[in-house]
């Protein structure tokens, strides 16, 4: 009897604890493959901590279908609030609906929508022109150009769209392939289809890249073709692989638009704790984290509104503890 008694008082407490629990916030990621991901999702963690929030983390390995199916479950859950970290935004438009309609409150990172109370970016439209403008002078306007992309991800799409645009004032400038790359194995896979294009079609001056990994394949392959002097390299995302070959003396990797993701999680999670707390009137539509340009050379071209540095100045603001 008594042993009955102690069981059912501790299901009551156990029950108690729950009920007495604050908040759950779930927050879907598509991958954890770079360092921006893995630094989004750092920066939600840290959030998550300070704001004193349980949360649900899942990673659906690059998988679209599956990441849609994790914010599901958490609309099942009825958690409190929901982050999507990234992903390809129309994916998630029938399940944002569906969380709008239950009360359910959405934050996005990279992904603009109109289910979303706040999209957590950097400026993309800012990143993708700056980068095309350094590439555009770098190449003296004229070359040619190869870009690797990812479809799907709102802001990669923005940084490619850029490109077009600057491009599009200078005759002389010629976009001559495009290729997607995969979330999956994205270095081998950049890696293959630059080093195939470039072995029938070597007259290439410059690679822009909407996000980091695809740099890393490109820059492997013109190496090994000893191309490093004649094509040079340019893509988003510092990540620490990127900044790491951007220092070696042979690298064509010469310029990079970082960002900083930990405080697009942090962030994140200010405007999540918003919407819980009922103020989600206060918040923006488009929250923005800040962008920096780092040069492989002492920085030579011109730009305004944009913070400058070397990849040793990168390394140190992004990665301090490393």
């Amino acid at each position: 009897m008594k042993k009955t008694i102690s069981l059912l008082i501790a299901v009551m407490l156990a029950a108690s604890i729950f009920l007495a629990s604050g908040p759950i916030i779930g927050a879907a990621s598509q991958h954890l493959n770079n360092d921006w991901n893995r630094g989004v999702v750092k920066g939600l963690k840290d959030a998550f901590e300070a704001y004193g929030y349980e949360f649900i983390h899942t990673n659906a390995r690059g998988d679209t279908g599956q990441q849609v199916a994790d914010v599901e479950n958490f609309l099942a859950r009825k958690v409190d609030a929901v982050i999507i970290a990234g992903g390809e935004g129309p994916a998630f438009e029938p399940v944002m609906k569906k969380l709008q309609e239950a009360g359910i409150p959405v934050i996005t990172i990279d992904i603009p929508s109109q289910y979303t109370l706040c999209n957590v970016t950097s400026d993309n439209f800012n990143a993708g022109e700056k980068l095309a403008l350094y590439t555009v002078n770098k190449l003296g306007k004229k070359g040619n150009i190869v870009v690797f992309d990812t479809p799907g991800w709102y802001s990669l799409l923005v940084r490619s769209r850029m490109l077009d645009t600057v491009a599009m004032d200078y005759p002389d400038i010629k976009i001559v392939a495009r290729f997607e790359c995969s979330v999956i194995d994205s270095v081998n896979s950049s890696y293959e289809q630059m080093r195939s294009y470039l072995l029938s079609n070597p007259n290439v001056n410059s690679v822009y890249c909407t996000w980091g990994l695809p740099a890393l394949g490109a820059s492997k392959a013109i190496k090994e073709l000893g191309l490093e002097d004649k094509i040079f390299v340019t893509c988003v995302d510092a990540d620490q692989a990127v900044v790491h070959e951007m220092m070696l003396p042979n690298s064509p990797l010469t310029g990079v638009v970082g960002q900083y993701p930990e405080k697009l999680g942090q962030i994140a999670v200010q405007m999540a704790d918003l919407a819980i707390k009922g103020e989600a009137d206060k918040l923006p539509v488009e929250a923005y984290a800040p962008i920096i340009l780092i040069e492989k050379d002492a920085p030579e071209i011109w730009f305004a509104g944009l913070e400058r540095m070397l990849p040793a100045q990168a390394w140190e603001a992004l990665y301090p503890a490393n």
